[in-house]
């Protein structure tokens, strides 16, 4: 489960959101990892995978560049899931 979860995370992280995804494509990849994340194993790939911080903040810096609302809320609302860790350790 681990594993598959590493592999899910590392897909969508390596498609950076460029220009080239439409709004709904970006806000879909961010809820997709918000709910990765919200694991047990999401949320250890998140302090163990080498450039997942990095990644994800230039994911997330270029999608509220975009100025989208739905793009800008699934992107904090994935951000605020990374800061609950309590039920997850």
């Amino acid at each position: 489960k681990e594993k598959l979860i590493n592999n899910a995370i590392t897909a969508l992280l390596s498609q950076e959101g460029d220009i080239a995804a439409s709004n709904a494509e970006l806000e879909s990849q961010f809820q997709a990892v918000r709910r990765l994340v919200a694991s047990k194993a999401g949320f250890l790939a998140f302090t163990q995978l080498p450039k997942f911080r990095e990644r994800l903040g230039v994911k997330v810096v270029k999608a509220l560049k975009r100025n989208n609302d739905g793009v800008t809320h699934a992107s904090i609302d994935m951000l605020c899931a990374l800061m609950c860790v309590s039920t997850k350790l």
